[in-house]
């Protein structure tokens, strides 16, 4: 037993720089928090809707690639012979170039992707920091990595639609990639082009993966949510206002415009980088294939683990625990749980009630509000009985 304890500080050594850079981050998180509120309020900070805004964006890019599909021609026929052909890329330039306000929407369209990843990326931070992902939290975690993934997918299937000398190298970098991998690298790449070469069927099958995994997002989402029973799913109108001014604002400082139409006949070697969506294709670039597989590999999967890598960081949650002679069935606990984990059961043979409530263990964060929901003292945390927590405030309210 003496030799366990001595080498406990050794054997922690991770816990602690753990421990210091988290609490170090958090405090700078909480006073970048506290500065904002003293000039726009805490109503209006949007560090408080850090989960939302990611979701404005979504309901931006749903409209405004809406209004795009209207005008969108998923064809490649002929695109490198003449410019009065009707394609993928004489489709886009007319949406950009000749359609009222179709440069306006183009370009709303590309920034709101790029908005939308940089708040994902803040909000997962901000949860890593406030250590919001672990133990009853884990689902959203994982569902967040995931929903992270495939966004950054769908924005690069866009960039192969508009079917410009970018996306032709993109499309052919892609290709080489899914030829590295072993076994299912050649299934993949007929998955991907639709076939064994660039062909009509290519460009549809993009915009099918696309609009496809758009609405395959929604359902992702909702698993993002399911532990929550009152998620902030919008900011207030006037965050909104000006998300969506700051948006506009870039469109028309920095104008989106397509490149040289795609020549399957040449080979592009150069091309504009969006860092939010096509930085994997600089590293593609700049490292071995089977490096730059192992390394997207490990990145995606130490992301997901993280939750359980770092379990031992904090003590387990202890549940609530019902207390079966008093609860009434009164639901209350129930409804004001915030992240369901109380469930109504029917009551045993022989009770006066025709409802139970039950603790959902895995689910609880031992927050303690369906203690004060409950009426009848009929749940509590073993921790913390709700005696001793009135013996402690009456105390305190003695002492003044």
């Amino acid at each position: 037993m003496t030799s366990s304890v001595k080498n406990e500080p050794e054997n922690n050594w991770f816990k602690q720089i753990y421990n210091h850079f988290i609490d170090g981050a958090n405090k700078l998180t909480l006073a970048i928090e506290d500065i904002t509120n003293i000039f726009i309020t805490s109503k209006y900070n949007p560090f408080y809707y850090h989960g939302a805004l990611p979701q404005f964006y979504l309901w931006v890019l749903f409209i405004s690639g809406l209004l795009l599909f209207a005008y969108y021609i998923p064809t490649i026929d002929n695109a490198y012979l003449s410019n009065k052909l009707v394609n993928a890329w004489t489709s886009v330039d007319y949406i950009t170039n000749t359609l009222p306000f179709g440069g306006v929407v183009r370009g709303i369209h590309r920034y709101a992707g790029d908005a939308m990843v940089l708040f994902i990326f803040l909000h997962a931070i901000r949860v890593w920091f406030t250590d919001r992902y672990r133990q009853y939290r884990w689902i959203q975690w994982v569902t967040g990595v995931i929903l992270l993934l495939m966004v950054l997918f769908i924005g690069q299937t866009g960039y192969y639609l508009v079917w410009d000398e970018r996306s032709l190298l993109l499309t052919r970098m892609t290709v080489s990639a899914l030829d590295a991998l072993p076994l299912i690298g050649g299934p993949l790449k007929t998955w991907f082009l639709n076939g064994d070469t660039i062909t009509n069927l290519t460009l549809s099958n993009f915009l099918f993966i696309h609009i496809g995994l758009s609405f395959a997002l929604l359902f992702v989402l909702w698993l993002h949510y399911v532990r929550m029973t009152r998620p902030v799913l919008t900011p207030p109108p006037a965050v909104n206002f000006i998300l969506v001014g700051a948006i506009l604002l870039i469109v028309f400082l920095i104008p989106i415009s397509s490149g040289t139409m795609a020549n399957l006949n040449s080979q592009p070697n150069a091309y504009d980088i969006d860092w939010f969506f096509l930085f994997n294709y600089w590293l593609m670039a700049h490292m071995p294939m089977n490096v730059f597989w192992i390394s997207m590999t490990a990145a995606a999967v130490i992301a997901t683990i993280l939750p359980w890598f770092v379990k031992t960081i904090s003590a387990p949650v202890i549940p609530a625990e019902v207390v079966i002679d008093k609860c009434t069935g009164c639901s209350l606990c129930y409804r004001d749980c915030p992240y369901q984990a109380i469930e109504m059961v029917p009551a045993p043979a022989g009770s006066r009630f025709k409802l139970l409530a039950t603790v959902n263990i895995p689910r609880c964060s031992s927050c303690g509000i369906c203690v004060g929901a409950c009426a009848f003292d009929a749940i509590d945390l073993p921790q913390l009985p709700d005696a001793s927590v009135l013996t402690e405030i009456k105390s305190f309210a003695g002492a003044k």
